[in-house]
């Protein structure tokens, strides 16, 4: 009788271990086998290597202001000069509206590697480091949303688990919960993702309620809920699916969730309003993928095998002549069909018209009262041998 109690035991620990681990290895699969039609073709003909996060110029800044010419006056306006030995750095600077009105800001490094952060006219430092890092405009920036980055990834069956979502969630009474700010959220079968709002005071996160069987519902594949400290609780697809990916909103106003269904295999996408979009596998692990939500609740993408196309819940609301191959320089409006994208000094618009923008630096849109324009340095070396640092405007 031991003997078969033991079996029996034995038995049922290897199924579940076996299931566990079938799960795991169809989600790698799926994973690699994505990953591995993405990668890029090594053609040397068709490689082309872009500098346009920072733009035109980059390097020495004697060598590039020497081209340019002197910015005009009535769109540009002096704000700062580079000293002797200093140099502008590319990769820390920022335009941004506060209280509906310009901020600006942006770092300069001297011979001796000391920096120094000028905002708004005001100068500070010297710093041993760069005290702003802006200018990669990660996806949490002031443009609208996040887009498509790794940290947007959620990853399930493996050992790489979210680090916020580990520390918030505790198991109480046991059932798993969400513990925020003194406040108890759930219970859930399993926490894939979570993003606090910067300040700390808010959640989004992507969970699994329930599903085909209770096993699979600990290890995240089920019902699949995002959810936040405001009450929000939306399905994404239906039935059991796997969570994929978990973006927000630039003011922290609504996020969407993207989702693999387990039968159909199609990769649904949901905001928290209810829009949604269907994809294809290549669009969640695309680097050149571009997805986001705005704070209307919308989402907007660039798809990896259409990147002329901008879509709106899943509808294309603009088109343009050539790819979008750089996030940074994709300037959404709040009429998203009338964006504009720029390219190795160009502006495109989507009626097909362009315009010649050159010899600027970090190229940012911002709206103010309702207007967005284009922000952007210029860097020109006057009369008298002193670079002057412009920060110039061209409304939309």
């Amino acid at each position: 009788m031991k003997k078969t109690i033991f079996f029996l035991i034995t038995t049922l620990c290897l199924s579940v271990f076996m299931v566990q681990s079938t799960q795991a290895q169809l989600l790698k699969k799926l994973k690699d086998k994505a990953a591995k039609a993405l990668e890029p073709k090594k053609d040397n003909k068709n490689t082309e290597v872009s500098n346009e996060s920072n733009n035109e110029p980059s390097g020495n800044i004697e060598k590039s202001t020497k081209k340019q010419v002197k910015p005009d006056s009535l769109a540009c306006k002096v704000i700062g000069q580079l000293g002797e030995g200093e140099t502008f750095l590319y990769d820390e600077t920022s335009v941004i509206a506060q209280n509906n009105a310009l901020s600006y800001s942006f770092v300069i490094v001297n011979k001796q590697y000391q920096y120094f952060l000028i905002e708004n006219g005001n100068r500070t430092g010297p710093f041993k480091e760069a005290p702003i890092k802006s200018a990669k405009r990660s996806d949490e920036d002031e443009d609208g949303g996040s887009s498509g980055k790794d940290d947007d990834n959620i990853s399930i069956g493996d050992d790489k688990k979210d680090p916020v979502a580990q520390q918030y969630s505790k198991t109480i009474g046991g059932k798993l919960h969400i513990v925020f700010n003194g406040k108890n959220y759930g219970p859930y079968d399993y926490v894939a993702k979570m993003i606090l709002s910067p300040d700390k005071k808010h959640f989004f996160a992507i969970t699994t309620i329930g599903g085909e069987s209770p096993m699979t519902a600990k290890m995240g594949m089920g019902n699949t809920y995002m959810v936040s400290d405001a009450g929000l609780k939306k399905q994404i697809g239906s039935g059991t699916t796997m969570p994929m990916k978990l973006i927000v909103s630039n003011g922290f106003k609504h996020c969407k969730g993207t989702v693999m269904d387990s039968k159909s295999q199609k990769i649904i996408t949901t905001s928290s309003t209810g829009k949604q979009e269907e994809g294809s596998m290549s669009d969640v692990y695309s680097s050149n993928n571009i997805s986001l939500v705005d704070d209307n609740g919308d989402i907007i993408t660039v798809p990896s095998q259409s990147p002329t196309q901008i879509l709106l819940n899943g509808t294309e609301v603009a088109s343009f002549k050539v790819p979008i191959k750089n996030r940074n320089n994709l300037f959404l409006m709040p009429d998203v069909s009338k964006s504009v994208y720029y390219q190795k000094g160009r502006i495109y618009r989507p009626d097909g018209t362009e315009e010649k923008l050159t010899g600027i630096v970090f190229p940012k849109a911002v709206t103010i009262n309702k207007i967005t324009s284009l922000y952007y340095y210029k860097l020109y070396k006057n009369e008298t041998g002193v670079t002057d640092i412009y920060l110039c405007k061209k409304v939309l």
